[in-house]
Order: C-alpha cells, then sequence, then structure tokens
C-alpha cells in the first residue's frame, strides 16, 4: 500500500506543480471556477491524501505531515470556494488559496529533494508569500472588474 500511495503523490505532485499556475491564471481571467482549478484542486486533494497514507509507515520522521497535508488541502480548497462565488476581493482568495498550495507543493520537494538544510523550507514560503501579496494588494484591472457592469 505504501508504495501506491507513494507512486500517487509523485504523479500527481509533479501534475499539480505544473497546473497550478495555469490554475490561477485562467481562474483570474475566466472570473471564476472552471475545468483547469478543478484538475488542481483534484490533484492537491490526492497529493495530500497519500501524504497522509504513508505518514503512519514512518511515523517517527513523517508525523507532522498530517496537519502540514490538512493545512495544504485548505489552502487549495479556499480558492475553489473563492472561485465558485466571485465578487468583492475574491481573487484574493484564489490567489492566496491556490497560491498557497502551490508553495506548499515546492517547499516539500525543497525539504525532500534538499535534506540537511534547515532552511530550505523557507526560501518558497518567503518568495511565494512575498509574490502572493504583491498581487493581491496590485490586482489586474480585469479581476475586479464587475461583469455585465458599465
Amino acid at each position: 500500500m505504501r508504495d501506491i500511495a507513494l507512486i500517487l503523490h509523485v504523479a500527481t505532485g509533479a501534475l499539480a506543480v505544473v497546473i497550478g499556475p495555469f490554475a490561477i491564471v485562467v481562474t483570474l481571467r475566466r472570473k471564476g471556477l472552471n475545468w483547469v482549478g478543478e484538475v488542481y484542486h483534484w490533484l492537491i486533494a490526492l497529493v495530500c491524501l497519500s501524504a497522509l497514507v504513508m505518514v503512519p509507515y514512518d511515523w517517527a520522521r513523517l508525523w507532522m505531515f498530517w496537519p502540514i497535508s490538512l493545512a495544504s488541502y485548505l489552502f487549495v480548497y479556499l480558492g475553489q470556494r473563492s472561485a465558485e462565488s466571485p465578487g468583492g476581493l475574491w481573487y484574493r482568495g484564489v490567489l492566496r488559496g491556490y497560491g498557497g498550495g502551490w508553495i506548499a507543493l515546492w517547499t516539500a520537494i525543497l525539504v525532500v529533494s534538499v535534506a540537511g538544510h534547515p532552511w530550505t523550507w523557507a526560501l518558497p514560503i518567503v518568495l511565494g508569500t512575498a509574490l502572493i501579496e504583491w498581487l493581491c494588494f496590485r490586482p489586474a484591472v480585469a479581476w475586479t472588474r464587475v461583469q455585465g457592469g458599465s
């Protein structure tokens, strides 16, 4: 079971890393939920679920991935909910939700790939959060324009 979960985890994680930016861009351009956002949501759900399956096999080393997986999924869920009902500052929820999930993916990749360097988790978090917040407070005019309005 662990091997199947690991294969699913790596495959869906790799796809989510690629699709994540497209989900953000397409959702913001179309001002609502779309198939790319749906695919991204389910890929993240599978990444998190497969991580939860693998944790009990090495509890002492991996226990922290339960809360991390839950938080990562909740980020993407926030983006999903924001995309379902655009209006007001909806784009901030999409950016922070989908973007937060994408930051979590890159953080996990760096922590696993560059083992032995405890600072590796900080790089995607600091850079990604700065970019997301910059976009939240300097949105494109198209994201804030009311559809069907004057």
